[in-house]
């Protein structure tokens, strides 16, 4: 039985971990997901060979996607949740003090932390591999002694003491004596006379104080606000309560899927955020753009924005993780003079796991065929400018597009019309109004997601 690519990537990932060549094996490992993101053996794999709990994290994720029953990969997830680093555990965390000269002995692995790696380790061998791990899939971190201070102390007994101490007292003032010879015996000074108009023996009238005025009180701004809706709220929400957009990118399959979403106010946020110049946009610029794109469903739109994001946060593994989903996916050019039925297609796409390009008529599907090269086409017979069997005929005479599958969108049902479309080189063809599980299925005929 031939090998699958990603079969054949995870073979030699894990050849390259044996030999100690780590980082290839990521590489190798990356590649092999992207062209299987189903197989659970490479996301252990590349769970092994993680180096943060994030990293790890994101990965096991994939594999309970993937094996929702994996209870060994589960227990290993709240783990790294609880800040367990996978692999050489002796291997200091970034910004940590240096350890000590003499390391203060430290407690074995318990029975638990042993049986979960090799369950762990055995899980990956009942998928039917023959691929076996070399190394110990993860290793538990063992909880570190309080680094000492340069004088040795502990650290905890020197903050005791700074905080116990009593507070410095000021320093005493004293009158400073007369020099010799000064004239210590002076008279008192002479009270100053009244003014002409002032009775001196008249009571004087008590002075009171002035009220005293409340400062005003400062409005307390909200601990969190949307991204696309201004709503604030004390707690945040990974969907907004207002604009029901989701705002936290972690799971791509989480946004592609949220219904309901209030497209205006998303759609005014990104026309704000792209009025910013491209060279001027921050991080969360970048990444709140590529989040109201998608939940748009707009992948094509929304994967420059990814790139920009992930080159200015290059160690986000889960936004690394959604760019390979994006960028790899299979993509359908939709052409059709109806906006509804484009937008409606591209939805129903979307969530089936497919990057959409659109196009409102036959001239400007041929100007989308020279910015991509798309995996295959809908095509809509009946549109102004070009109808569908010029614009096919024009893609099978051009030797970039010849070999790309055409599945013609008609609402006639006739012989003619079919025969036709054949005669133009489609490969396909379904009449309108369509069921769109059955014109799923016959576009996986053709192309696999």
């Amino acid at each position: 039985m031939p090998q699958t690519q990603d079969t054949v990537l995870l073979r030699e990932a894990v050849a390259a971990a044996k030999v100690g060549n780590k980082t290839q094996a990521r590489q190798l490992l990356r590649q092999a997901s992207v062209h299987n993101p189903n197989n659970e053996l490479v996301w252990l794999w590349r769970a092994s060979l993680s180096e943060s709990p994030k990293e790890a994290t994101f990965y096991l994720g994939e594999v309970l996607r993937v094996n929702p029953t994996n209870q060994k990969a589960a227990a290993w997830l709240e783990r790294c949740k609880g800040g367990a680093v996978p692999g050489d555990a002796s291997r200091p965390a970034t910004g940590t003090a240096p350890a000590p000269a003499t390391p203060p002995a430290q407690p074995s692995l318990s029975t638990s932390e042993v049986g979960l790696r090799q369950s762990i380790l055995k899980a990956a061998e009942n998928l039917g591999s023959t691929v076996r791990p070399s190394e110990p899939v993860a290793a538990a971190v063992r909880p570190q002694a309080p680094a000492a201070d340069a004088r040795g102390a502990d650290p905890a007994s020197s903050r005791t003491a700074v905080e116990t101490a009593p507070p410095p007292q000021a320093p005493e003032t004293r009158t400073p004596f007369p020099a010799p010879g000064a004239d210590t015996m002076r008279a008192p000074a002479a009270p100053a006379p009244p003014r002409p108009s002032e009775n001196p023996f008249a009571p004087r009238p008590s002075v009171q104080a002035p009220p005293s005025i409340p400062a005003p009180v400062q409005p307390v701004a909200a601990k969190w606000a949307c991204p696309f809706c201004g709503y604030g709220s004390d707690t945040a929400h990974r969907r907004c309560p207002t604009c029901k957009a989701i705002t936290v990118l972690e799971e791509l399959r989480e946004v592609e899927k949220n219904d309901g979403v209030v497209e205006k106010s998303v759609r005014d946020s990104i026309a704000r955020l792209e009025t910013i110049p491209a060279d001027q946009r921050q991080f969360d610029n970048n990444l709140h753009l590529a989040l109201g794109h998608l939940n748009l469903r707009e992948a094509t739109k929304a994967l420059p924005y990814l790139k920009q994001a992930t080159a200015q946060r290059r160690n986000d593994w889960a936004l690394l993780g959604v760019l390979d989903q994006i960028q790899w996916r299979k993509v359908i050019l939709v052409v059709d003079d109806s906006l509804t039925i484009r937008k409606a297609l591209a939805n129903f796409l979307e969530k089936n796991e497919f990057r959409v390009v659109m196009a409102e008529d036959g001239r400007k599907a041929l100007e989308r065929l020279n910015e991509v090269v798309p995996d295959l086409v809908l095509l809509d017979i009946t549109m102004p400018n070009l109808d569908g069997y010029q614009v096919c005929k024009t893609m099978k005479d051009n030797a970039l597009t010849k070999g790309v599958p055409v599945i013609m969108l008609s609402g006639k049902d006739g012989i003619f019309d079919r025969v036709r479309g054949k005669l133009a080189g489609c490969s396909d063809y379904v009449t309108k109004p369509f069921d769109p599980q059955a014109l799923l299925k016959t576009i996986r005929k053709y192309v696999k997601a």
